[in-house]
């Protein structure tokens, strides 16, 4: 989420598991070098960081993608999560191969998806691995075995049906297991920041 390329931030919750750091190598690390792409801005940054700013103008809904092994919870927000389809009812997320997130999803298991509220901006913050003071702690319930942070706009439980490669990512499509949404406003990401419906109208 901010400017700075860096390897995402994640946070367990003891509930002591302590699990792989990654997925290992991979058969597609071996490919080509593609020609580079034409990728500038106007401040004339590197060509990475002006790729991830003009990326981060798709404005996009903040989730918490969670897992749980054992008795603990692990948790890392995300805005790479879509819808694919009704029938059979399947979403995906896109996950940082560098993260331990990526290490703990596999074929046939599950993660949990966190839609955040307006008001779950320091829950974000949290779960991306910057913490203040007064950051409260997150509370989770329980379905299907599958934590999921309380008092988010909507939640979903899905069972890995395939992972596929994707660059520096893994994509996980999920068959959905349970889905439910509550009233209220979402908490937005766009341009770098968080933003809200409504927001400078």
């Amino acid at each position: 989420m901010p400017d700075v390329v860096r390897p995402p931030a994640e946070f367990d919750f003891p509930l002591s598991w302590a699990g792989p750091d990654g997925i290992g190598p991979s058969p597609f690390d071996e490919f080509a070098e593609a020609e580079a792409p034409d990728v500038s801005d106007e401040r004339g940054d590197d060509p990475a960081i002006a790729l991830r700013r003009t990326l981060g103008m798709f404005a996009t809904g903040v989730t918490v993608i969670t897992a749980r092994t054992s008795e603990q919870v692990h948790g890392m927000t995300a805005n790479a999560f879509m819808s694919v389809s009704l029938e059979p009812p399947l979403v995906l997320v896109s996950i940082d191969r560098r993260t331990r997130m990526c290490g703990l999803l596999y074929e046939g298991g599950r993660y949990g998806v966190s839609v955040l509220c307006s008001n779950q901006a320091a829950l974000s913050d949290r779960f991306a691995g910057r913490t203040g003071e007064d950051v409260p702690e997150p509370r989770f319930e329980l379905v299907h075995g599958t934590p999921l942070v309380g008092g988010a706009l909507a939640h979903f439980v899905a069972r890995v049906a395939r992972s596929y490669w994707g660059g520096d990512h893994s994509l996980f499509l999920g068959q959905v297991e349970y889905a439910r949404h509550h009233s209220g406003a979402p908490l937005l990401f766009h341009g770098g920041r968080y933003e809200r419906l409504g927001q400078g109208a």
